[in-house]
Formats: structure tokens, sequence, C-alpha cells
């Protein structure tokens, strides 16, 4: 499962076609960026630059660990 951390962008627009281009499972998270949610400590954790969109596949091929992609 892909988790999709992003706001409509042009970078965050980009990056959400890929999923629905190849079929795959995902979850959208809006991260409201002129509320000030890229601040939030959660989303640091995922995207320590501050900034959309970030992935999080954690269900990667071959059973590796969680893959976090800023």
């Amino acid at each position: 499962m892909i988790d999709l951390y992003y706001w409509p962008t042009p970078n965050g627009n980009k990056i959400s076609m890929m999923p629905e281009d190849h079929d795959l499972d995902y979850t959208v998270h809006p991260i409201n960026i002129t509320a000030g949610d890229q601040f939030r400590p959660d989303f640091l954790k995922l995207s320590p630059n501050k900034r959309t969109p970030a992935i999080v596949d954690s269900d990667p091929i071959g059973g590796r660990l969680t893959t976090d992609l800023f």
C-alpha cells in the first residue's frame, strides 16, 4: 500500500498521477501547506525538509523495510 502525502501544487499533481497510471493501491493524505500542515511533527518524520509530496510504501516488493520517499 502506498501512502501519498501531498497538496495540489504542480509537483504534487505530477507525482499523484504515478499510482493511477500504474494501477497501484494508494491512500491520499492531504497536507494543507497554506495551513502549515507541513510543519506538523508527524509529517516532519516523513519529510524532514518540510516539502510535499512525500510517499511511503508500507508493502515494498520483496518484503523489505518500509520505504519513505520525499
